[in-house]
């Protein structure tokens, strides 16, 4: 901030102190309520030591600062004519006076680039103007417009300077999350440090010796004192001083503020102030930012690595770094937050750390590790006794006494307070408060030496004060528990919400609390209630007096309060949560989880009051608000809380009487966790843009099982606004998405991105896919069977190395950017980009590191260190030792290589030498070694994890040669990008996944196929599969409550560490037969449906359950790929893969299992290499349309297909669409991007060529070169979809056009009545959606009454909007919207609109049917 000013403007500013100050004291004192004479009054007295300080401090900054002086000329009047009492008489005298509060001398700072003006105001009237006419203010605005140019014109301000500023700010934002202001802890501390004290460290041989830039210099200093000592002032005066010198970075543990223990902020919080003053940093991590998915939910270590160790002690720093940590055993995770500094030890720039807190036997242990590995010094805060006298004598000096009794005073409380600042800062409020000697001697001869004798002192005083008072005792004791158990301070508004209804109103809260709290509890600077210090917190949590607070009833009491009043003021009709009155509903809404989490399950109550809100509607409410405040993540860390807790509460029953089990309100609590995470996973973004949609648009599309859904049938209007019908599944699944690559097709590989996710194939084609929707962007062709492949960090390049050549793609154009050609009989293990994305490195079967520097126009493979990897690594017996696995670590520094007939070796490249042979546990192989099959490297540590050729998974740290082993069979491993899971996959098709920290098995899932390969999303939440010709993505519930880090994970953490036993979580995947053709009936009551195995099956569509009845099944066990019904739904037409086409009659029976389908005509084709590509039935099934490639054959289905009358007829026509004429059922339609032929169905004659004039889009020839960037299709443009209304009287029709980032859609509407042109050629005009509903359309689905179109928008909300219709007036309606795992590319191109508003769409093997009673109306 100080970097950032270029001016400043002081108006009658007191620099050097103000002459009466001294009076304001008087008044105080003399006043007749009693005020005590104020500090700060007296601070600002001419000459006084604060103000020296401050212009100390000032002087540093000002020559660099443009700095203007307004003076007032006119004296003052600072008093009324008259007093009210005989007392204040001098007062008086001096206040009737009109007197300059700020003369020259003191508004004058002395500065040779100072400008002084003088104003003609007195001291009430210089800041304050009549009128914008007034000459005071006419000067100060000419000389602020003045300032303002100046600093613009020399960059200070600049609006690119602040762009740049917001646009990392932003980022950072991004990257690490809201950080804490870290300013307000160091202000709050700074403001409480009395001027002449803390200075002895400065002249401390200890801490200079630290703070030294020399070279061999202790880098950790670790100051420890006893609890109320006054570290974090002592740290805050440290700061002070190292921010003047140098750059100094901070963070304050607080024990108040649950936020404020956690380690992940501290890291982050100390992430963005180096960012703040190091632009290297900052330029790396924006970066960062830019290329890798947000830290906000990060674990300490993570953080830790990836910013610290990962960037910047890799950097140097042109001056040392200063890093001071207050109140480290206050964190959450004080031993990890010291053990993690050892990676300082290897550091290139130069930081200094000093490490301030308590000191006890885990953190001292802790500390003589670290000094084995950082040089470090220890310094004990022991002698204080000087710093107390000044604070004392400070505030005594105020004291309405002799000289000699404030000696005795000072002496007193110097003596008794031993060391102790919180003592001292206590009993002299009791002092300050003695109105007569007497007072004084009673007050220091009662006073107790030893904080627990003055914190019992201070009960004794409450409870004596509020006795005859039980109300007030009942609200003490209110707000003590709100200040000892919430989970962040309260500002007084949010306590003045949390005391209601119990309490009525208070007048002067601040003044209560100090009545009935004491000084137990203090209102700080951001006027937030708090404990005076973690000591009180204690004492009150330990003591057995009335004001005891019990920290399980405190919670239970507080969950209870929080729970009340989520359903007291959380309406389904929404409530301003983002007001200022609805603090304390924003901590209830945030929080009851936290009070839950803490509350012992000895007693039923928490459980029952929990039960009684899930089973309520308010729970809906609560997760609408969440939504609204965008604090989604809390359902994560509620799901965990309640799973936890049903853990706990079901452990505890064991030992209890069986009558006396709540099994039924367990359940429900351990369903809705469930329901919480399944929420999140597939409707979050639904939620976030509509938090609505939770009451009846998000509940028809959840299992039957779920709470939810049973929670909104039995609250729903009937019929419902939304029903969902034709899916048998009543519980959640963990399948997100399954995406076919075709038949026959060998997947061999699965690689992840930020955005996009690579499927490679055993014919040397890459499949890019959006991670997000799971379309096809597009298909990158290597031309070569492909054996590695990696994407860069930033995930903009993707590296395939083939038989022949390397290529390295753009992903977002899709052309090849480099070639790099392969050594001969080379075949690469793994591929890999180094840190900085400008180099490729490969390990491959010749025993040989291999490196391209990418940075040169044509680049080549460099050997690395040729002999490194062909030293002898046998131990035994000599063999040709040919690797057949390896692994480069995350900086591509290390390399492990496994052998057939020797061990598993880590060899460093930088310097390049083996690290270590790993060697098996005598428990497992005698001291001998096992062949590893699988090896990967843990991306967080340098530890490998592997799989024994027999059936064992390890984890080995080659440079401490630590291992650990558990049985568990596989053939594929992965580990997920944060280090937290790892997962193996088996010949069976199961899928395990285990949690890296305690090395334990957590989840597995059981699903039919071999697994080719596995791997994990780059957010650590998804897993994705191989299996035949389909790739899964799975998003289990243990990677997605591990994922979303909240503030009180430790909580959560300590608690899943000490339950390794706990049962683990196994998932069933149902693999049906996915459906490859969908027949619809537009109007028709029967809707037909095909599927990857041969098998044709029919649903009804009107009656409720929409369960599907097999008609028929194909000879051969392969997918039907296309079906058309008859115009009156007695004729099914059928196209299969192998070319066959069947056309049957069908016969319904009331009993389906008489239905039958009988085939009329049927033949064979020879299938072109587009593939059959559409069938047509005309209307009564006479004609039978094929378009197979570029061929369109037309046959009459009642003659037979042989001889040579039963040929058919057939025309050479590309790139067209057809559909049957509307009006005229003896004709034809065929669409192509400029043109609407009609042809006879008797004899595909032509009879007229209709040219659309305005073309949606310019139809690009084969031979343009951009077809080589597009991969799309084999067409820029081409026709989607056309959809004709029930009458028949309009036309919707779709036009594609494929681009470089994807497709675009043009939609039209085109009259019938046009075609019916007498000329052989003629044009139509159709007419173009406006440019703004355009945008809106992904997927258009039809025309239904009222001239509305039907589609799915971006976001997949199904929408309609009135064709010719103003945009500006009438908006977009919006029905329903489509959950996150129906989104499958597959999925949307087969869905359908009946005539009805019902909609089709297949979901994992079935077909979901979809009505919208608002659709319906029409």
């Amino acid at each position: 901030m100080v970097s950032s000013v270029g001016a400043m403007i002081f108006l009658a500013t007191p620099h050097r102190g103000s002459n009466l100050a001294e009076v304001l004291n008087r008044i105080l004192a003399a006043s007749i309520f009693h005020h005590s004479p104020k500090l700060y009054v007296a601070e600002l007295k001419n000459g006084s030591q604060t103000i020296e300080a401050i212009n100390d401090q000032f002087r540093h900054i000002a020559p660099r600062l443009k700095i203007l002086s307004f003076l007032e000329t006119l004296p003052t009047s600072v008093g009324p004519k008259k007093m009210v009492t005989t007392i204040l008489l001098y007062v008086q005298d001096k206040l009737t006076k009109r007197q300059m509060v700020v003369d020259k001398g003191s508004a004058t700072m002395g500065y040779p680039n100072e400008i002084l003006k003088s104003m003609n105001a007195d001291h009430h009237t210089v800041c304050k103007f009549d009128n914008k006419e007034n000459p005071d203010y006419i000067s100060v605005r000419n000389a602020l417009k003045s300032l303002i140019t100046e600093v613009c014109l020399t960059g200070v301000g600049s609006v690119e300077a602040l762009a740049q500023a917001q646009e990392w700010v932003e980022q950072m934002q991004h990257l690490l999350g809201a950080c804490e202001n870290h300013q307000d802890d160091f202000e709050f501390f700074r403001k409480r440090w009395t001027t002449g004290t803390c200075d002895w460290i400065l002249s401390n041989t200890i801490f200079n010796q630290w703070a030294t830039d020399q070279e061999e210099s202790p880098v950790m200093l670790w100051l420890h004192a006893l609890p109320g000592s006054g570290k974090s002032i002592l740290s805050s005066f440290v700061i002070n001083h190292l921010l003047e010198k140098s750059v100094c970075v901070y963070h304050f543990f607080r024990f108040g503020d649950q936020s404020k223990r956690s380690l992940s902020n501290c890291l982050k919080s100390t992430a963005y102030q180096i960012a703040e003053k190091n632009p290297n940093f900052r330029y790396a991590l924006m970066d960062m930012s830019s290329s890798s998915k947000t830290l906000e939910k990060a674990d300490p270590k993570t953080i830790w690595d990836k910013i610290f160790v990962g960037i910047l002690f890799k950097l140097v720093l042109p001056i040392t770094m200063y890093w001071i940590i207050d109140a480290i055993d206050e964190s959450d995770h004080p031993q990890l937050l010291v053990e993690m500094m050892q990676a300082v030890a290897k550091s290139t720039a130069s930081i200094k750390i000093l490490l301030v807190s308590r000191q006890n036997d885990d953190l001292i242990s802790t500390f003589d590790r670290l000094s084995i590995v950082v040089p470090s010094v220890f310094l004990p805060v022991e002698d204080t006794k000087k710093d107390i006298r000044t604070c004392v004598e400070k505030e005594v000096q105020y004291m309405r006494a002799s000289k000699k009794f404030k000696s005795m005073v000072i002496e007193r409380m110097v003596a008794a307070a031993h060391g102790n600042f919180l003592w001292a800062s206590l009993a002299l409020v009791e002092v300050m408060r003695c109105n007569t000697q007497e007072d004084l001697d009673e007050t220091l001869a009662a006073m107790p030496s030893g904080m627990k004798q003055l914190y019992r002192r201070m009960e004794s005083n409450i409870i004596s004060k509020t006795i005859d008072r039980p109300q007030d005792q009942r609200l003490g004791h209110t707000i003590l528990t709100w200040a000892t158990c919430s989970r962040r301070p309260l500002a007084l508004n949010e306590l003045t919400q949390a005391l209601q209804p119990e309490f009525s109103i208070v007048l002067d809260l601040q003044f209560t609390i100090s009545r009935v709290c004491g000084q137990f509890v203090i209102v700080d600077a951001s006027n937030r209630l708090v404990m005076v210090h973690q000591t009180a917190r204690d004492h009150i949590m330990t003591t057995g007096s009335i004001l005891a607070v019990d920290a399980n009833e405190g919670h239970k009491n507080l969950l209870t309060k929080c729970l009340s009043v989520i359903e007291g003021q959380v309406h389904r009709r929404g409530t301003d949560l983002q007001s200022d009155n609805q603090g304390f509903v924003r901590y209830a809404v945030t929080s009851w989880a936290y009070h839950f989490n803490l509350t012992s399950v000895d007693t039923d109550e928490p459980l029952l009051r929990l039960a009684s809100f899930l089973d309520g509607k308010t729970v809906l409410a609560w997760i609408m608000s969440l939504a609204q405040l965008d604090q989604l993540k809390v359902l994560v860390y509620s799901s965990k809380i309640m799973t936890l807790y049903v853990r706990r509460k079901r452990s505890h029953y064991r030992s209890t009487n069986p009558i006396l089990h709540r099994l039924p309100e367990l359940d429900l609590v351990e369903s809705w966790a469930t329901d919480f995470l399944k929420i999140l996973g597939k409707f979050g973004p639904t939620l976030l843009a509509n938090p609505s949609t939770i009451y009846q648009l998000i509940p028809p599309f959840c299992p039957r099982s779920s709470m939810i859904y049973q929670l909104s049938e039995r609250r729903s209007p009937y019929p419902p606004p939304l029903q969902v019908h034709g899916l048998t599944q009543d519980v959640w699944d963990d399948s997100l998405a399954k995406i076919s690559l075709g038949p026959k097709t060998q997947t061999v590989a699965v690689v992840c991105s930020a955005s996009q996710f690579a499927v490679v194939t055993g014919v040397g084609g890459i499949n890019l896919y959006d991670s997000t929707t799971f379309d096809l962007q597009r298909t990158l062709t290597h031309k070569e069977r492909v054996c590695a492949i990696s994407f860069s960090s930033c995930s903009n390049l993707l590296a395939t190395y083939g038989f022949r050549t390397t290529k390295v793609w753009s992903v977002g154009t899709g052309n090849s950017m480099y070639q790099v050609r392969n050594p001969l009989g080379s075949r690469a293990f793994t591929i890999t980009f180094t840190a900085d994305n400008t180099k490729l490195v490969i390990g491959s079967n010749d025993r040989l590191i291999r490196i391209a520097n990418l940075a040169n126009t044509n680049p080549t493979w460099s050997t690395l260190h040729e002999g490194l990897l062909k030293a002898d690594t046998t131990i035994d017996r000599p063999v040709h030792n040919v690797p057949w696995r390896m692994a480069f670590n995350s900086d591509a520094s290390c390399v492990a290589v496994a052998y057939r007939g020797s061990p598993l070796c880590v060899w460093s490249l930088v310097p390049p030498k083996l690290i270590r042979r790993c060697m098996r546990s005598q428990e497992y192989a005698g001291n001998a070694w096992t062949v590893v099959d699988q090896v990967i490297w843990h991306p967080q540590s340098e530890e490998l994890i592997g799989l024994y050729m027999g059936g064992h998974v390890f984890r080995w740290n080659p440079w401490e040669d630590t291992q650990q082993e558990l049985q568990a069979y596989g053939s594929i491993l992965a580990s997920s990008p944060d280090g937290n899971f790892f997962a193996i996959g088996d010949s069976n098709g199961t899928m395990k996944l285990y949690n890296f920290q305690h090395f334990v098995l957590i989840y597995q899932l059981s699903c039919e196929n071999l697994i080719n390969d596995i791997c994990f999303s780059p957010d650590s939440k998804r897993l994705y599969d191989l299996r035949g010709q389909f790739c899964n993505i799975w998003e289990p519930n243990a990677l997605v409550r591990a994922d979303e880090s909240v503030e009180h994970e430790s909580d959560v953490v300590s608690e899943v560490a000490s339950n390794r036993t706990a049962a683990v979580s196994e998932a069933v995947a149902q693999v049906r037969d996915q459906i490859t053709a969908i027949g619809v009936q537009f109007s028709g009551r029967h809707q037909a449906l095909g599927n990857e195995s041969g098998i044709v099956s029919l649903i009804d569509a009107t009656e409720g359950s929409h369960s599907p009845f097999q008609l028929c099944r194909s000879d051969v066990s392969l997918s039907i790929t296309h079906l058309d019904w008859s115009s009156d739904g007695n004729y099914l037409a059928s196209a299969e893969l192998t070319g066959k086409v069947v056309v049957k009659t069908v016969q319904l029976e009331t009993d389906r299992r008489g239905s039958t389908a009988t085939p009329i005509f049927e033949l064979k084709i020879p299938v072109s290499p587009e593939g059959i590509e559409q069938i047509l039935l005309d209307k009564e099934a006479d004609r039978l349309l094929v378009k197979n490639g570029p061929a369109v054959t037309v046959w009459s289905s009642i003659q037979e297909p042989e001889g040579e009358d039963n040929a058919g007829t057939s025309i050479m026509l590309p790139d067209t669409k057809w559909i049957q004429h509307p009006r005229d059922s003896t004709l034809l339609l065929a669409f192509s991007p400029g043109h609407v032929q009609t042809y006879r169905w008797d004899d595909l004659a032509e009879v007229s060529t209709l040219d659309m004039q305005k073309p949606l889009f310019r139809a690009v020839t084969h031979d343009s070169p951009k077809m080589d960037q597009l991969s799309l299709s084999d067409h820029v443009v081409r026709i989607g979809s056309i959809f004709a209304n029930a009458s028949g009287s309009h036309l919707l029709i779709d036009t594609i056009k494929a681009t470089a980032t994807g497709q675009e859609h043009s939609t039209s509407i085109l009259p019938t009545s046009t075609l019916k042109s007498p000329a052989r050629w003629s044009s139509v005009t159709p007419t173009l959606l406006p440019a703004t509903i355009q945008r809106l359309i992904e997927i258009p689905l039809g025309l239904l009454p009222k001239q509305r179109i039907i589609f799915l928008d971006k976001d997949h909300w199904m929408c309609s909007w009135r064709v010719g219709a103003n945009p500006a007036t009438e908006k977009v309606q919006k029905y329903y919207c489509l959950p996150k795992d129906w989104l499958n590319v597959e999925y949307l191109k087969l869905c359908a609109l009946l005539a009805d508003g019902r909609f089709l769409i297949p979901n994992n093997g079935e077909l979901a049917v979809i009505r919208s009673a608002a659709m319906s109306h029409w």
